[in-house]
């Protein structure tokens, strides 16, 4: 007797494991943090769909349910929006204070509860190439769709011998991101952008003592 489960029923939904940066990626969805004006790439629900499915946070059955909930209850879907960026700005201040040290314990509290209201990663699918967590379908919530970003952090937090967490050396950029260089030394998000900006800047005022020399 075969014991291979059926496909998922429309009441689940199977999310891939999470990429250990997951959780820093959608904190990076706004960058820039240290300008007056910080650059937003999720200006609007709609956007933070698109965001979760490139992400693969969600599948595309559930991305297009979010949509015709939007359509069917704008007011509910902005509130979701808002409080799914909150998330956001709780999980960037907990990761860029741990990169000085012990996170807040208030953020440390805050995942913690979004924890709480996620969909347990009780259920593995290993099925031909199929690799993920069945959980059901439920009522849209921030802890229900941000589920993998949640998962992500958690383990981000709790994990030993992971390369070490970084924030961006400009303090213009404030870029978050996990230093997998040799000798852990890498300051900046990338040398072809904050990097060469640095050199630029080293190189500018070297001419100017120069000449005031």
């Amino acid at each position: 007797m075969s014991t291979r489960r059926p496909p998922p029923s429309p009441r689940e939904r199977v999310i891939p494991a999470p990429a250990p940066t997951l959780c820093l990626d959608y904190c990076n969805t706004r960058y820039w943090r240290g300008m007056d004006a910080p650059t937003e790439t999720l200006p609007d629900f709609s956007a933070w769909r698109r965001w979760l499915h490139d992400a693969q946070a969600i599948d595309g059955a559930t991305a297009s349910s979010l949509q015709a909930w939007r359509d069917s209850d704008p007011a509910a879907a902005q509130r979701l929006f808002e409080d799914a960026l909150a998330v956001r700005e709780s999980l960037y201040r907990l990761f860029s204070a741990a990169t000085d040290g012990a996170p807040p314990a208030a953020e440390t509290k805050a995942l913690t509860a979004w924890l709480e209201g996620a969909p347990p990663r009780a259920s593995p699918v290993l099925v031909g190439i199929q690799r993920g967590w069945r959980v059901p379908m439920v009522a849209p919530s921030c802890s229900e769709l941000l589920a993998p970003v949640l998962w992500s952090a958690a383990d981000l937090v709790l994990a030993r011998g992971a390369a070490p967490l970084r924030c961006c050396a400009n303090p213009q950029c404030r870029w978050l991101f996990l230093d997998s260089s040799k000798g852990a030394t890498r300051r900046w998000c990338a040398m072809s952008a904050c990097g060469n900006r640095a050199k630029v800047q080293r190189h500018a005022q070297r001419q100017r003592a120069h000449r005031k020399g």
